[in-house]
C-alpha cells in the first residue's frame, strides 16, 4: 500500500514541477497537498475505513489556516506587519518602546521650541537694555565735563537720563502673552514697580529636555537687577576734599603774610601738619593728632582703632596704618588705601566678591597740648571730646543723617584761622533733620529738657555761671541772647551753628589770645541729660533711620559673615555681628512710635535668655524674647525676625499684655502682641539686608527710630552690629541695585555733583565722575546676562534640532520593525494564494480519485 502511495506522490510532484507550482516536497506537504495524499494513504491503509466526516474536518482546518494566513498577509497592506500584540509580542514591545521615545522626543521638541521663543524674546529685550545703557553712558560722559555745563544743561541731561531709566523699567516689564520675562517663576507679576523696586522672585524657569535633564531658559529679575558680580571689588571714598593747609594759610603756618593763598589738594607726600593745619609757623611745638578709625573689614570683623600721628609724619604713613587696621600685613595686603586727586581717602577691597568693607574716620587734635602729646584728643568715649574747648575735629566723612542725642555738654572751640570766633559744638538740627534757625525751639533740638546750664569765662577772664529755663516755646535765639547777656559777647546762629564772637580782641590777635570759654549742659529734673548729638563726621553708626513718607529705612547692609550673603529674617544676629560672641551686648533703640510717643528701649542679648526693656518716661517694663516655638532665646540664637518683632511691637505701641493675670507674659501673649503689631507696622529686610519699616496706619508717619550698639562710641570696646551708618561713600561694589543706582547717578547730574563732596547739597552722592565707574559695572553685568541668555537660547536651539533628528531616526527604526515591506508582502501573498488554489485543486482531485485512474 505504501508503495502505491509513494507512486502517486511522485507523480503529483512531477506534475506540479512541470507547471512550476511547487519546487520541493515540503512545499507540497506545507500547502495542503499532504492532506490529500495522506487521506488517500489512510483510506488505502485501512481499506477505505476512514469516514467522510474526518476527511471534511481536516479539509476545513486546512482551508481555515490558509485563509487566515492570506488574511494576515492581506492586512499587512494597511501598512503594519502586525495588527495585534499577540501576533508578535517581541515586535509589538519594540514598536511601543520606540513609539514612546518618539512621543517623548516630540514633547522635547515642542518644549524646546517654546523655551527658545521665550529666550529669544529675552534676548531682544537685552538688545534694548544694551542700546539704552549706551545712550545713558553717552549722556553721562557729556554731563561730566565740569565747567562746560550750565545748570540748565545739566537739568536737561538729567531729564533725558530719567527718560532712559523709565524706558529701562518698561523693558524690564516686558510680557509676552501675559507672561513677564524677568519675574523669575512669578511670571504673572510685573517685576519692577514704579519706584524701581523688584517684585518678582529669583526662580529659574526650566525646560525638561530629557530624563532628569532640565535647561533653564530665563534670566530672573533678582539676579539681573539685584545681582552681584563675584569678580568685582568694593571701592570706598571719603567725601570731604582736603586742602594743603600750609598753602591755603601761609600767613599763619609759614609766617609769611605776603604769600598768596592757594587751594591745592593734599597728596600722600604731604605731612599730617599740611592736612590738619596749625595756628603758628613753628612745627616743633605741635601736638599729636589722633585718628579714630571705625568700620568693618572684608570678612565682616569689626574695626575700631585709634592711631596717633606726629605732625611731621607723611600722610602716606597714615594711609599705611589705615590699611593695617583693616588687615594688611607685611606679606599680605587686604585693602589698598590711597588719596585721590581731591585729597580724599579711597579704600579698595582687594578681595573680590565681598560687600562687607566699611570705612569711617575722623581726627582730633588738642591745640593746647604739648609737643608730641595727644592731650585731651585721646579718649575712649568719643563724646568726651566735646567737654574740652581746645579740641578740633578733622572731618573726612559728612552727610545729612540725623544723629542721636548722646552728649550732655558741649564747649566753645576757637576757629583756627579766625581768632576770637568760637563755634559751640557743631551745627544743630531739629527733629526732622533740618538745619536749626533762630526760631527753632530747643525742645525740637534737645528733647524734653527743662534747663541749660552755662558755665565759662567771659572775655575779661571772669568766671560766669548762668541758667536758661527751657519750656515748649524757648527758642535757639533765647539761648544766644542768654549767652550775649551773661558773657558780654556777640552770639548768633549761622547755618545751624551757634557762633560766639569775642569783640574785645584787638586787630592782629592770634589764636588763643581770647580769654573767653563757654560750656553748655542740658538738664532735666536736676540731672544732666543728653541734649546734643555728635556731628555726622564723628558719628559712625548712631544715626536715625531715614524717613520717607510712611517708611523708615536703614542703610547698613546686614551680611552673613560665613557666606557673604545678605541676611534674611531667618539669620541670627550672631552670624552677622562683627565679633565672635554677642552674649552681654546691649542694643539701644531711641523710638518715637506711630502715635508720637517717645520711648527708650534696650535689647539685652544674653544667655540663657535675651530680653528687652521699654522706658516710656513713666515706667520701665521688661519682656522676655520668645522664639517661634515659645522658648527662651539665648544671645547667639536671636534672629533678625525676632529683632524685627521687637521693633514692630515697640513702634506700633503694641506691647505684650498679661491677659490671663498670671503675673508674667507667656509665649502665647507674646505671640499675640507680635501678630497684632503686624497689622499696624511692617518690618522687613530688603534684598540687600537693609531694614525697612512701613507704617500701615498713615501715609506720613510720626515714627522715628535709631538703633545702635551701646558700645558704639567707646573705642575701648568692639562694636557688634550696625543699622544706620555714616560710612565712606561706595563708588562701586560687587552687589547691584540697578534702578536705585541709576537714580543716584541721575541725582548727581541734576544737582551738578561732579565729585564726592560733603560740603555740597548732596553729600551722599559719589559724583558724576565716580558714577561712570559704577555705570560701567552695570553695563558689564547686563552684557554677561545677555551672553548667558544667548548661550541658553543656543542650547535650546541645539536641543530642538537634536530632538527633530532623533525623531526621524526613531521613526525610521520603528518603520523597519513594524511597517510592511510591500514588495515582500506582495510576493508572500501571491505564494499563499497559489498554495490556496493548489490546495483547493488537490482536494477536488482527491475527492474524485479512483484506483482506475492509476491503472
Amino acid at each position: 500500500m505504501k508503495a502505491l502511495y509513494n507512486y502517486f506522490l511522485e507523480k503529483t510532484i512531477i506534475f506540479y514541477k512541470k507547471y512550476k507550482l511547487f519546487n520541493t516536497l515540503d512545499d507540497v506537504l506545507h500547502n495542503g497537498i499532504k492532506i490529500a495524499y495522506y487521506s488517500l494513504y489512510i483510506e488505502m491503509e485501512f481499506n477505505m475505513r476512514v469516514t467522510n466526516q474526518l476527511f471534511f474536518h481536516n479539509t476545513r482546518n486546512d482551508y481555515k489556516n490558509s485563509m487566515n494566513m492570506l488574511y494576515q498577509t492581506n492586512q499587512q497592506f494597511n501598512g503594519l506587519k502586525i495588527q495585534h500584540s499577540f501576533q508578535n509580542t517581541s515586535m509589538y514591545v519594540d514598536a511601543m518602546r520606540l513609539d514612546y521615545e518618539a512621543s517623548a522626543l516630540m514633547q522635547v521638541k515642542e518644549t524646546s521650541a517654546k523655551a527658545e521663543s521665550f529666550a529669544n524674546n529675552t534676548d531682544k529685550a537685552f538688545n534694548q537694555f544694551s542700546s539704552s545703557l549706551d545712550q545713558f553712558k553717552t549722556k553721562l560722559i557729556q554731563a561730566s565735563n565740569e565747567g562746560a555745563m550750565s545748570v540748565a544743561s545739566l537739568e536737561a541731561i538729567a531729564n533725558d537720563l530719567e527718560g532712559i531709566r523709565t524706558h529701562l523699567i518698561n523693558v524690564a516689564n516686558t510680557s509676552i502673552n501675559g507672561t513677564f520675562l524677568f519675574s523669575g517663576t512669578a511670571t504673572n507679576i510685573k517685576p519692577i514697580a514704579a519706584d524701581g523696586s523688584y517684585k518678582g522672585n529669583d526662580g529659574s524657569i526650566k525646560a525638561v529636555v530629557g530624563s532628569g535633564i532640565e535647561l533653564p531658559y530665563n534670566i530672573d529679575g533678582y539676579s539681573l537687577f539685584l545681582g552681584s558680580s563675584s569678580d568685582y571689588q568694593k571701592h570706598l571714598t571719603t567725601n570731604v576734599p582736603m586742602f594743603n593747609q600750609t598753602k591755603l594759610h601761609p600767613e599763619y603756618m609759614k609766617d609769611n603774610p605776603g604769600e598768596l593763598s592757594e587751594e591745592i589738594y593734599i597728596t600722600a607726600k604731604d605731612s599730617i601738619r599740611d592736612m590738619i593745619g596749625d595756628s603758628d609757623a613753628n612745627p616743633d611745638n605741635d601736638p599729636l593728632t589722633v585718628f579714630y578709625i571705625s568700620g568693618q573689614d572684608s570678612f565682616g570683623n569689626s574695626v575700631k582703632k585709634k592711631v596717633e600721628m606726629t605732625s611731621d609724619a607723611p600722610i602716606s604713613d597714615l594711609l599705611e596704618k589705615i590699611g593695617d587696621a583693616f588687615g594688611n600685613t607685611s606679606t599680605n595686603k587686604i585693602v589698598d588705601v590711597s588719596l585721590n586727586g581731591r585729597g580724599q581717602i579711597e579704600v579698595k577691597d582687594l578681595r573680590k566678591g565681598s560687600n562687607q568693607l566699611e570705612f569711617h574716620m575722623f581726627g582730633a587734635i588738642d591745640r593746647e597740648a604739648g609737643k608730641n602729646s595727644a592731650g585731651n584728643a585721646n579718649v575712649d568715649k568719643i563724646d568726651e571730646l566735646f567737654l574740652n574747648p581746645n579740641v578740633d575735629i578733622i572731618e573726612f566723612n559728612k552727610n545729612n543723617l540725623k544723629g542721636n542725642n548722646t552728649i550732655t555738654t558741649i564747649s566753645s572751640n576757637e576757629r583756627l584761622y579766625s581768632p576770637g570766633v568760637f563755634n559751640m559744638g557743631f551745627p544743630l538740627t531739629n527733629n526732622d533733620g533740618k538745619e536749626a534757625t533762630n526760631s527753632t525751639t530747643l525742645h525740637s533740638i534737645m528733647g524734653e529738657i527743662d534747663e541749660i546750664s552755662l558755665n565759662g569765662v567771659d572775655s575779661s577772664g571772669n568766671p560766669i555761671t548762668a541758667t536758661l529755663a527751657v519750656s515748649n516755646t524757648t527758642t535757639l535765639k533765647d539761648l544766644t541772647d542768654e549767652i550775649k547777656n551773661s558773657f558780654g559777647v556777640e552770639a548768633r546762629v549761622e547755618n545751624g551753628q551757634i557762633v560766639v564772637v569775642d569783640e574785645s580782641l584787638a586787630n592782629g590777635s592770634k589764636y588763643g589770645d581770647s580769654s573767653f570759654s563757654l560750656s553748655l549742659t542740658t538738664r532735666e529734673g536736676g540731672s544732666d541729660v543728653a541734649g546734643f548729638s555728635s556731628p555726622s563726621s564723628m558719628n559712625y553708626d548712631r544715626n536715625d533711620f531715614e524717613k520717607v513718607g510712611s517708611k523708615l529705612k536703614g542703610n547698613a547692609y546686614q551680611i552673613v559673615n560665613e557666606s557673604g550673603n545678605f541676611a534674611t529674617s531667618k539669620d541670627t544676629l550672631s552670624s552677622v555681628a562683627g565679633i565672635n560672641n554677642i552674649d552681654g551686648k546691649t542694643l539701644v533703640m531711641d523710638v518715637v512710635d506711630i502715635n508720637g510717643n517717645s520711648k527708650k528701649v534696650e535689647i539685652n542679648l544674653a544667655d540663657p535668655k535675651s530680653t528687652f526693656s521699654v522706658d516710656d518716661g513713666v515706667s520701665v517694663e521688661t519682656f522676655d524674647i520668645f522664639s517661634a516655638k515659645g522658648t527662651d532665646t539665648a544671645a547667639k540664637d536671636v534672629t533678625y525676625r525676632q529683632l524685627m518683632d521687637v521693633m514692630g511691637m515697640v513702634i506700633s505701641d503694641t506691647l505684650p499684655k498679661d491677659d490671663d493675670l498670671s503675673g508674667s507674659i507667656d509665649a502665647d501673649e507674646y505671640s499675640a502682641a507680635v501678630k497684632s503689631s503686624g497689622y499696624r507696622v511692617e518690618v522687613n529686610l530688603d534684598p540687600k539686608g537693609r531694614f525697612e519699616i512701613i507704617d500701615r496706619t498713615s501715609s506720613v508717619s510720626k515714627m522715628e527710630l535709631s538703633i545702635y550698639d551701646e558700645d558704639s562710641g567707646d573705642f575701648s570696646k568692639d562694636g557688634s552690629l550696625r543699622f544706620m551708618q555714616n560710612s565712606s561713600l561706595i563708588i562701586d561694589e560687587p552687589s547691584l541695585n540697578i534702578f536705585e543706582d541709576l537714580e543716584k547717578i541721575i541725582e548727581a547730574v541734576r544737582t551738578g555733583s561732579f565729585f564726592a563732596d560733603g560740603e555740597s547739597g548732596n553729600p551722599e552722592s559719589i559724583g558724576i565722575q565716580n558714577s561712570i565707574e559704577r555705570l560701567d559695572h552695570i553695563m558689564d553685568h547686563f552684557t554677561r546676562s545677555h551672553t548667558k541668555i544667548g548661550t541658553l537660547s543656543n542650547s535650546l536651539k541645539d536641543t530642538k534640532e537634536r530632538s527633530e533628528l532623533l525623531i526621524v531616526n526613531v521613526n525610521s527604526v520603528k518603520s523597519e520593525i513594524i511597517d510592511t515591506d510591500f514588495g515582500e508582502a506582495m510576493i508572500q501573498f501571491q505564494q499563499l494564494a497559489m498554495s490556496y488554489q493548489a490546495m483547493l485543486s488537490s482536494v477536488s482531485r482527491i475527492n474524485s480519485l479512483s484506483l482506475v485512474n492509476f491503472l
